[in-house]
């Protein structure tokens, strides 16, 4: 495992190269949280970041946690700092509740917005911008008179980091992290896993992988087998663990499999069961076999 310090610098380095200097920018400290295994098991941050408009700005602290592929999990304010709206009136437990659905929600039209087009009208207040109405669009997500704090808040959680924790996820890649990722058994996870690993590092993790590739059925398991490489597939176990189940996959599925043996010395066990599949009809699945075992 990679040197867990380091890589927090890296994550701020990260950050701050990518993002522009100006008044605006939060202020933040990272840590990697582990498990009782001293594997990485998610992200969490202290923030300090002014909420603005216009020359008016008002600070939130609050810290917020992501999981290892970059997903929004949680978040929590500060003893003595909780949040405010419009004239200094505290969040509610409600509003505290919608806060959380809204940062949970990486998908949530908020994000569609620049923050000078969340309010309709333009009548100055002292906290929160503007005391105008909030675009009909996401009146019911955001609180009431905390427009603008809901709106950095989303884009603390879902944009200003993603890139930089899942940099540095794959950086922290290795057996025992991959395994772990693997057995949560969660598709986006998969996903994450097969779309960052290098070319080289397939036949690495060739078993967590294929367990991957067990777990799941459909686009998933085409997925797979377009992204390996074809090296893994001239490995003898690659070839026994396919012919077993090549059967059980879809058409689409098995015509990604079978492009990927051209040029491929195949086993025994893998030869029959494409006998097994060989048909009369003329298709692309039925021409790739046949160029196969000729």
């Amino acid at each position: 495992m990679k040197n867990l310090s380091y890589l927090l610098f890296t994550i701020i380095f990260l950050w701050a190269s990518d993002t522009a200097s100006n008044e605006e920018e939060p202020f933040f400290e990272f840590e990697i949280i582990a498990d009782e295994d001293g594997l990485p098991d998610a992200y969490q941050a202290f923030i300090k970041s002014p909420v603005c408009e216009k020359d008016k700005c008002y600070e939130i602290e609050i810290t917020m946690q992501w999981d290892l592929i970059g997903r929004f999990q949680e978040y929590d304010t500060l003893t003595g700092q909780g949040l405010t709206k419009l004239d200094h009136i505290p969040f509610t437990d409600e509003d505290y509740l919608r806060l959380e659905r809204l940062l949970k929600d990486p998908h949530s039209p908020i994000g569609d917005y620049k923050k000078e087009e969340l309010i309709l009208d333009t009548r100055k207040s002292d906290i929160d911008g503007f005391t105008g109405a909030t675009i009909r669009a996401i009146n019911d997500i955001v609180v009431g008179g905390g427009v603008y704090s809901c709106y950095t808040l989303w884009q603390l959680a879902n944009q200003k980091f993603t890139d930089s924790i899942t940099k540095m996820t794959i950086d922290l890649f290795d057996k025992k992290l991959i395994n772990k990722m693997v057995n949560q058994q969660d598709l986006a996870v998969n996903y994450f896993i097969i779309n960052n690993l290098k070319p080289n590092d397939f036949l690495t993790y060739r078993d967590e992988i294929l367990q991957m590739i067990t777990s799941n059925k459909g686009y998933f398991v085409k997925k797979s087998i377009e992204k390996m490489p074809k090296e893994i597939f001239r490995d003898s176990i690659t070839q026994e663990y396919f012919a077993k189940r090549l059967n059980s996959y879809n058409y689409f599925t098995q015509v990604a499999f079978l492009k990927q043996l051209n040029t491929i010395r195949l086993t025994s066990s893998l030869k029959k069961t494409l006998l097994s599949q060989k048909e009369e009809r003329n298709s692309l699945r039925s021409n790739l076999i046949k160029n196969l075992i000729q």
